[in-house]
Order: C-alpha cells, then structure tokens, then sequence
C-alpha cells in the first residue's frame, strides 16, 4: 500500500474516531498499522478506540517504542499501571483476602519475628555473664527464630513476585470477534437517486450578514493531536468573531436554553477518553458531570446534547466495552438511565423540538447486513422507529431537527464514502430525501438556527474544515471562516 493511501486510511480512522465510531475507526487504523507498523499517530489512535486495557497497553508500547518522548503516551501508559496495581491488590490469593490484605499480614509477621529476635538478643546480651548453658540455649533459640524470619520473607518475596508478574502481563493484539446481532432486519424504504436539479451554486460565497446570535463551535489547531480543539462560539452580531472559553479542549458543544452555559466532551489524558463537562460561556463554574450512576458501564461518554428545556441532556457512551449506547443525564437529580441496550451502535442524539423523541444514528454492525440509518427513539419508553433503512448502500449521519416534521442530515454513497452531501426528509420516514446542499467536498455538522431560517454546517470543499451557512428562503450560502485550521459547529442559540 502506497503512502498516500495509508494517509488516507489514517485520515478516514481519525475521524470516524472523533465521530465516536469506534468500531469503524478501529478497523481503519488497524489496516493503516498493518501496513505500517512504525506509524506512531496511527497506534495512538488506535488506542481510543480498542476494547481492553490489555489493547491499549499494547498500543501505547509501540507508541513508545517508536517516540520514547511522546509524553502523552507515556502519561496514559502510567495511568494503565496504576489501574492495572489497583486491580492486582484488590485480587483474593485466599478466599476473603486480597493480595494486598496478605502483604500486609506477611509483612507484620516478619516485623513481630524480628521484635522478638531482637529481645532475645538483648537479653542474651544483658546475661553475657550467666553460666555457659544458659548461653548455649539463647544462642539456639535466636538461630531458630532466623530461621523462621527467611522462610517468612521467602513467601513473602514469593507473594510479591507472584503479583508483579500478573501485573507485567500482557495480552496479544488479537481483538476480540464482535457478537451475531438479534435486532430485527427492516424492510428497506428508500434507495436514493437523487438529482443535481436546483442546487444553488456557490461558487462565490458571501460574507455573514443579517443572523444574529451564537454559533457553538470547535475550532483552532489541535495541540495534544487527540481530535480535541479549543471551544467557543462565533458572535454573529459581532461580525461571527470566534470568542474561546478559556483553557478548554474539546467537541460536541451545547447551549444551555439561556444560551448562557454549554456542555460539552473534553478529552482527559489520564482516563484516555473523554468526560462530560458544563461551563460558562466566560470559562466560570465549571462542572464535570458523573456519569457513573446505578452501577451502569459508561466508557468514553460523547456527543452531549441539551433538550429544548435544559433539564436532559442525551448523549452516547460505550457500554460493557462493547458498541455505543444512548444514555440521559437528567440535570434535575443528576440521574443517569440508559436509552438502548444491543448490539448496534448509536452516534449523534438530536432532540425533536417537543424533547419527546431522538433522531439518532443507529448502525447494525454486528448483523449480517450492517449499515448506518437514522432511528427515532421516544425518550419515555427507548421505542425505535426507523426513518431510513438502506442498510449499507448510503451512510446517514449527523441529524438534526428543522422542525417537528422534518430531519436534516448528511449522507453518502457506500460507493464514495467521503463525499457526505446535506439532505433533509420527512421524519416519519415517507416521501424520497431531498438535497439541500451539495459540492464536490463533504458537508458535515449541520446545526439548525433557532428560528429554522438557516443552517450553518462544515464543508472541506477548499482543502480546510470551514463553516459556512444555508439560507433556507433563498437558498444562498454564506461563509463564516476562512482557516487553515478545522472549524466545525455543533449548536446555534438565539436571544
């Protein structure tokens, strides 16, 4: 394989992970490491995204072996260590004792053993003067209690070696095989062949006029090169200026209803995955969300959500190590509940307008017909109702409500998986998807004003992640940045 298309592969494996496909992103970066296995970037990536420690750690080796100064690396590696001692400790060598219980108990034998040696020799000393009997027995008794001081510490010795090198093992690279899925296959409702008729041409794209609020974002250089970037929001009322919330990394940002906090997933270099943080917009009172609530597995929690109330907050996270779930966070009693339990995996909640229901993106990759489509899912009851079903022949992704009845949403041919174009369809699933905004880049984030009259979304059409917005009356496109650097919406607030 020829270096640009190793490239490519490892461009295509970075976003499906900053996208929370882990499942995807780990089969693209375990090519690109196949065939090149000295690609540091690669096996860093590909450490997000495996399912075990063991993995990880062996991710994270290579990583070091190739960049011994990659200090990332080397902090996550310690974290493993540390995890992976707590784990050893907590072991039970004897029922009802852990090994670190054991160590203990072995360590505070040796230390009574060596107090009684100890007074024996003091008083063999104090009696120097007694008759040659009395000295020969404290001589034999010291002797044997030294004894039994080195066959204690050999078992301890054997104890604590015991520990180091369950703790020092190390699984192969062999991924585990994925499950045979039960969800039922679905008739297919739609095989699109859309046409180019009435696209607006863009060819010359005008500067931000006329929109008024703020458009959460991230957007800058990513500087610990994990997919995290500075966070923000562009002040449209100020000429789209970018105002950065201070000392803060990361994606998936969204406005409280007050437009005055945002939540949003930070990236954290000691777990090797992400939490769920809420702050405001001057960088103040910041909150980390738990989301380790009634005993549920939540593992690298991503693309949080508010409802139109601010009192939920929907997002998706990997559950018993497996694929993504829908999990709500209700703001309210801090409660968490999961939404959906199988063998899909699910990426990208949008609440409908009414915080009724979820257009989400359900992906059957572990059915024999696996695929990408939008599902609504009722936020009582986690019933699903599919909107598309085209299984793997188009790949839906990113939804959003326009309004109650209609889902807004890229999609892209299996054929050519890279250039995703913005659809929207009706959402009870009838009627054929309509194009709203095509080109020969891929246009991606799609985030819907407030008042449903525009669309801002990111496009690579020019080599570079820019943020551009749709005007839905007229349809003209506007351009709201111009960087070198990647810029992608997640939210749009108005006063």
């Amino acid at each position: 394989m020829g270096t640009n298309d190793i490239n490519e592969l490892l461009r295509r494996g970075i976003e499906a992970a900053r996208a929370g496909n882990r499942v995807m992103a780990r089969d693209l970066l375990q090519q690109v490491v196949e065939d090149d296995d000295k690609n540091e970037k690669a096996w860093f990536w590909l450490a997000s995204v495996v399912e075990t420690d063991d993995e990880r750690r062996v991710c994270l080796s290579n990583v070091l072996h190739i960049n011994p100064n990659n200090e990332k690396a080397r902090q996550a590696m310690d974290a493993l260590e540390v995890k992976a001692r707590k784990q050893v400790n907590e072991e039970e060598v004897i029922p009802g004792i852990t090994r670190r219980q054991l160590t203990l108990i072995l360590g505070g034998g040796i230390l009574v053993i060596l107090v009684i040696v100890v007074a024996f020799a003091a008083i063999a000393i104090t009696s120097g003067n007694n008759a040659a009997q009395a000295n020969t027995l404290g001589t034999r008794v010291v002797v044997e209690l030294q004894g039994s001081q080195t066959a204690f510490a050999a078992t301890s010795t054997q104890a604590i070696i015991a520990g180091t090198a369950t703790m020092r093992a190390i699984a192969t690279e062999t991924l585990t095989p994925t499950p045979t899925s039960n969800i039922p296959t679905l008739p297919p409702t739609w095989t699109p062949e859309p046409t180019e008729t009435g696209i607006p041409t863009i060819a010359a794209l005008a500067p931000i006029t006329g929109l008024n609020g703020f458009i959460a974002a991230s957007s800058g250089r990513d500087v610990q090169n994990v997919g995290y970037l500075p966070i923000g929001y562009f002040n449209l009322e100020q000429g789209g200026t970018f105002v950065t919330i201070p000392d803060k990394l990361g994606r998936d940002v969204s406005f409280t209803p007050n437009g005055q906090r945002v939540v949003f997933a930070r990236y954290d270099p000691l777990l090797f995955s992400s939490v769920l943080e809420t702050i405001n917009l001057n960088g103040t009172d910041s909150v980390a969300i738990n989301t380790a609530e009634g005993g549920l597995t939540i593992l690298d929690p991503q693309q949080p959500v508010y409802s139109e109330n601010g009192q939920l907050i929907a997002f998706v996270a990997g559950s018993q190590g497996m694929t993504n779930q829908v999990f709500l966070y209700n703001m309210l009693d801090q409660s968490v509940r999961q939404l959906t339990d199988n063998d899909s995996d699910f990426s990208y909640p949008a609440f409908s307008p009414d915080g009724t229901r979820l257009a989400v993106i359900r992906d059957d990759v572990n059915s024999a017909t696996p695929g990408a489509d939008i599902v609504l899912i009722d936020v009582n009851t986690g019933g699903q109702i599919p909107v598309s079903n085209d299984k793997g022949s188009f790949i839906e992704t990113m939804p959003r409500w326009r309004d109650s009845n209609t889902i807004v949403y890229s999609v892209a041919a299996s054929t050519d998986a890279e250039n995703f174009d913005i659809f929207y369809r009706s959402a009870d699933g009838t009627g054929s998807p309509l194009p709203l905004v095509r080109d020969t880049g891929a246009e991606l984030y799609a985030v819907i004003s407030p008042d449903s009259q525009y669309m801002a979304f990111a496009s690579d059409r020019t080599g570079a992640w820019d943020i551009y917005v749709y005007n839905f009356n007229d349809q003209s496109v506007m351009q709201l940045t111009q960087s070198a650097q990647p810029d992608y919406p997640s939210d749009w607030w108005q006063p």
